[in-house]
């Protein structure tokens, strides 16, 4: 008896481990559980320690407007790796994501993502402050990630977005 459960034990656990190496592997915006999009409204900040947020630049596009593929690609071209813990934090969560302090001269880009289901998602890269919303949660919940290439990803796609103003 004593070896059927050990051998149960182990098979647990080796399932476990490879569900969260599944799971925390590098994802596309429809990895993080949206569907075919809708609607996709950006925003870049600056935050002034202090002083609130300084919007640079807020676009919204759908697929009848002129921007809607080059957003939709730099959107698409993001991959996101999802913390292991995130399932916890999804249900168990105040609402809050702690993150580092920000400093002032660094970018964060606010994507607020509606799907044809009328499901919607906001995700927040950049300045120290990676997160999205929960789906699955009623209120949604934001739910830590990083982006694929860090920081400096971050702030190459504010850089390529603000390019699209001109």
């Amino acid at each position: 008896m004593k070896k059927h459960w050990r051998a149960g034990l182990i098979l647990v656990i080796a399932a476990a481990l490879a569900w969260g190496i599944w799971y925390a592997r590098p994802v596309d915006v429809y990895g993080l559980g949206i569907g075919e999009l809708e609607a996709v409204n950006v925003k870049i900040e600056y935050a002034e320690p202090g002083q609130g947020s300084d919007i640079v630049w807020n676009t919204g596009v759908t697929p009848d407007s002129g921007q809607w593929r080059a957003v939709l690609g730099e959107l698409e071209g993001l991959r996101f790796r999802r913390p292991v813990g995130n399932l916890i934090r999804e249900y168990r969560q105040t609402g809050t994501v702690k993150t580092e302090a920000v400093s002032p001269e660094l970018a964060h880009v606010v994507f607020y993502l509606w799907d044809q289901t009328d499901r919607s998602m906001m995700l927040q890269i950049g300045a120290c402050r990676p997160c999205y919303t929960s789906l699955h949660t009623s209120p949604q919940r934001n739910l830590p990630m990083s982006l694929s290439g860090g920081e400096d990803a971050a702030q190459a796609l504010a850089k390529r977005l603000l390019l699209m103003e001109e």
